[in-house]
This record gives C-alpha cells, structure tokens and sequence, in this order.
C-alpha cells in the first residue's frame, strides 16, 4: 500500500510511499505534495483522511491560490468529497467586475445545480469568501490525478459559469 497512517488520532501521522506529510494542524488536513499523486489511486487514500493538493499535480494542473479545495474518501467507495473555500482579499481583487457582485454570481450559479451542496457565502468590509462541498465519484477514474484534474475543471467551470453571468446580455440569446 503507497500510503501508510501511523498512530492515534492525536499523533496521526501519514506517509505516502514512504515520505511522511506535513499536517496542517488548524485546519486538519494533510499536504500532499502533486508530485506523489500520480502513483495514487483514489481508493489509496484512507477514508475519513482530509487532503490538500500541496503545489500542482504532474500534469501541470493546479487550484487558483485564492482556492482551497481538500479532499477525502468518505466510505469504502471510490468516491472523493470536496470541500472548496474560495477568499479573496478585498483591496486585492483585479477582477473585470466588482468582487461583491462576482462572488454573488458564483454563489448563484452553485444554488442553480445539484451537484453541489453547502453553499455558503460571507463578505466583510475585507475579505469576502465562498464555500461549497461536493462528491466526485471516481469509478472510472484510473488515478487520482485524472481524478484531481477534473475536479480542478469542476472548480475552473464555477468561476466561468459565475462569471459569465455578469456579462451584458447573459440569458438572453
């Protein structure tokens, strides 16, 4: 088996062929460097475990930095619940159109489909966020990094959706 958990839920530790994660205590998930995902298939992954994709995977592909995707197998199936937190800093935000009204038209675009669940929206005079979960069934899936690839696609298509709805006209045509 390329991963191995080692210890009690207070000094839990998990090692990826061999090499062992950091944790991310705070939050509760384990950095898993994009390098060793290929090796991986998602029934790899301990169920229950929470993951985030440490740099980007193999094939180049990525989350946004603004992005905060974990992972985790949440039964004996090869099934990956995923957990999206988007932030965007205020006085940092370059987008086209307004923050307020990108991250609402995000929001909007994620309560209009199924698929996704949880979804939750909080904007302060500084930092605005948006969350959502979703599953990701992986049966046809031959490794996690296919599997993380298209939930990167998944993400990417939130924001074009989102976006795309700010344009003039959008809806009508």
């Amino acid at each position: 088996m390329y991963v191995k958990v080692t210890g009690d839920s207070e000094n839990q530790r998990v090692l990826v062929m061999g090499e062992p994660l950091a944790r991310q205590e705070q939050d509760d998930y384990y950095l898993l460097p994009g390098r060793l995902v290929r090796a991986l298939k998602p029934d790899d992954l301990p169920v229950g475990i929470r993951f985030k994709l440490a740099g980007a995977l193999p094939s180049g592909y990525g989350f946004y930095r603004e992005d905060t995707v974990i992972f985790r197998r949440i039964n004996e199936t090869s099934t990956l619940w995923i957990d999206v937190t988007s932030c965007y800093v205020v006085s940092e935000w370059d987008g086209l159109f307004p923050l307020e009204a990108t991250v609402l038209a995000r929001k909007k675009t994620l309560e209009q489909h199924e698929k996704f669940q949880f979804v939750v929206c909080e904007t302060s005079e500084h930092l605005m966020k948006i969350r959502y979960e979703f599953s990701w069934s992986t049966e046809e899936e031959l490794d996690l990094e296919k599997a993380l690839e298209a939930v990167c696609d998944t993400v990417f298509e939130v924001e074009a959706r989102g976006n795309a709805r700010l344009w003039p006209g959008y809806g009508n045509g």
